[in-house]
């Protein structure tokens, strides 16, 4: 059997498990239910199926499973029997789970003479977007639009290059590509995400509110376990809150996106969890106790809190809760890290959260003049962080 998108051959003595695989990647691309219970049942059939292998791998570490390495090793000792073709799509998919300099060049190489590996370009542009500082927003279209020949009827791909678009400020051109990826495959969790941040840059509450609920009621059966499902169920909490209606946000916030009932992966989850509950803060003025599951979370991210998203959404949930213990320990944690070229902007936005909770709103506000709009790009993630960097600008400004 071959793979739908490389044309490539799939080494399966199994034509069922080859094709599980296949559909596999579909969930997994659009962020759906069923991924890993596909790949279990094709390495259930091919125990020596290494694409099957690598591709759990890619599940297990996404979503946090203390287990993953198990699957890491199992692939690597199934390509030894693998194709050329397989053996790279491995090595490189696998080197990216840990980005390095290294695996980044490796992969744009790769990708040269295999663009329609879009499993490999998605954690490629993934890592992009959240490494690649001021320039991230044109290094990720690039890497779509370089691809753009061979998969420009691939609902996954458009809408890849639909939010990639959106990010970097084309929304007409983003809005099309990702409605047109929504028309070929409706229930994907990934697609309705893109259009859902593009509405939210856009200040489009009350469309995106609509269009959410429209979208879960006729597609939330299929999506529930979805890794992507507590992350529109926020966007739509979002708009609620957006909206005035903060009761009816705050009870789906608890019931879908908290740490304890999401379904998202340990980075997305963090920043559900803190963008939500640091935006309630800045506009109620009113701090709220972290949870054990909260408090838990923070542990779990803790090493990274050197990369400004981590430190921002950290810090935002300390400030939450009213919390300057817990801010000092950031700024502590930050200042013991190994050095780094974000350690900088990440202590700036630990800071000014920590004035801004002090009642210290003119040196908050000086301390976030003092990050560029290069360096807020460089935040990681979407424009959803740099709006929220603004939300605490101006209730600086607000209050001074």
């Amino acid at each position: 059997m071959l793979d739908a998108r490389t044309g490539k051959p799939l080494s399966s003595e199994s034509a069922e498990a080859a094709g599980l695989y296949l559909q596999a990647v579909d969930l997994i691309l659009g962020s759906e239910s069923g991924a890993a219970a596909a790949l279990d049942r094709a390495l259930e059939l091919d125990k020596d199926f290494a694409m099957a292998a690598a591709a759990r791998y890619y599940v297990a570490l996404d979503v946090g499973e203390t287990d993953a390495g198990v699957f890491r090793e199992w692939a690597a000792r199934a390509a030894l029997q693998a194709s050329d073709w397989e053996g790279e799509h491995i090595e490189v998919l696998i080197g990216l789970m840990a980005p390095t300099a290294a695996a980044r060049a490796r992969a744009l190489s790769y990708i040269e003479t295999m663009p329609g590996d879009l499993l490999v370009i998605s954690q490629l542009t993934r890592n992009m977007f959240f490494y690649d500082g001021p320039e991230k927003l044109q290094t990720v279209l690039a890497v779509f639009e370089s691809v753009e020949a061979t998969l420009a009827h691939d609902w996954a791909f458009l809408a890849r290059l639909g939010f990639a678009a959106s990010e970097a400020g084309q929304r007409r051109r983003g809005r099309a590509l990702i409605e047109r990826a929504l028309a070929i495959r409706p229930q994907a969790l990934y697609s309705i995400h893109a259009l859902a941040h593009l509405l939210h840059d856009e200040g489009a509450a009350a469309e995106s509110a609509a269009l959410l609920l429209d979208w879960l009621k006729r597609h939330e059966a299929g999506a529930r376990n979805g890794q992507m499902y507590g992350h529109v169920q926020w966007h739509l909490a979002l708009s609620e809150w957006q909206m005035g209606d903060r009761d009816a946000a705050m009870a789906r916030y608890l019931a879908y996106c908290a740490p304890a009932t999401t379904t998202c992966g340990p980075i997305l989850t963090l920043a559900d969890c803190g963008g939500f509950l640091l935006r309630d803060y800045l506009k109620s003025g009113q701090p709220r106790p972290l949870g054990k599951d909260v408090l838990d979370h923070i542990e779990t991210v803790w090493s990274m809190l050197g990369h400004p998203f981590v430190a921002l959404h950290v810090a935002a949930l300390y400030a939450s809760a009213g919390d300057i213990a817990g801010l000092k320990r950031c700024e502590a944690g930050i200042a013991a890290a190994a050095e780094g070229d974000k350690l900088a902007v990440s202590l700036a936005l630990v800071s000014s959260l920590l004035y801004y909770v002090k009642g210290e709103y003119l040196r908050a506000a000086q301390t976030l003049a003092g990050i560029s709009p290069g360096a807020r790009i460089g935040i990681g993630g979407s424009n959803v962080e740099r709006i929220l960097v603004d939300l605490l600008e101006a209730s600086c400004q607000a209050r001074r």
